[in-house]
């Protein structure tokens, strides 16, 4: 009897606990893959570090291309931190998905398996 409560306790407890935990690790290897911290602080930032100085004096021409060559940069780098972000929420929801297929598919691969012998064993009385 004591050999059903371990199994039960393995099956139902136990496993789903690590297979939360080896989820976990998903998650935290995509927040490290896709550097979420370091496009949240940098979401302004130029692209690349691409910028332009300004020359000395006063020349309205080349004081205005380098405006606005340093906003495009940042623009630039404004989309692209976006779209690293928006691929980091799509791998999040599909993990968290998957996680809780997994865990569906766990907790009931015991009753699939009853249900497949009880099926197998009403065809063969047919």
């Amino acid at each position: 009897m004591i050999i059903f409560l371990k199994y039960f306790y393995w099956q139902f407890v136990r496993m789903p606990k690590k297979i939360i935990h080896i989820f976990g690790n998903f998650f935290w290897f995509g927040y490290n893959y896709f550097s979420i911290n370091y496009c949240l602080k940098t979401l302004f930032s130029p692209w690349k570090k691409i910028s332009w100085s300004y020359n000395k004096g006063f020349d309205l021409g080349n004081r205005l291309e380098t405006f606005f060559s340093n906003n495009f940069s940042r623009l630039v780098g404004f989309i692209m931190r976006c779209f690293i972000i928006l691929f980091f929420i799509f791998y999040e929801i599909i993990t968290l998905l998957l996680l809780l297929l997994s865990l569906l598919f766990w907790l009931l691969l015991p009753f699939i398996g009853i249900f497949g012998l009880f099926l197998c064993l009403n065809f063969q009385n047919v």
